[in-house]
């Protein structure tokens, strides 16, 4: 759901990610996915600093180790 702004186009993250099945989601999963939520919301309406981004990263991470995980198990 792309925004358009001036030349450049942000993307519009949905609240509740439509293309995951609810089978996927399991404890650990919700819990990196909102540690996510919480650390961006506590900076919105600005970028993210060197730092910040390098944590952002570390969580996503996270979140990526866990859903797999529960994909393997899944599977």
């Amino acid at each position: 759901m792309p925004l358009s702004v001036g030349a450049s186009t942000l993307m519009v993250m949905r609240p509740t990610p439509t293309h995951q099945p609810a089978l996927l989601t399991t404890p650990a999963t919700d819990q990196a996915n909102e540690a996510i939520r919480v650390f961006l919301r506590a900076r919105a309406g600005r970028a993210l600093r060197p730092s910040e981004r390098a944590e952002y990263s570390r969580l996503l991470k996270i979140y990526t180790r866990a859903l797999r995980g529960e994909v393997e198990k899944a599977a």
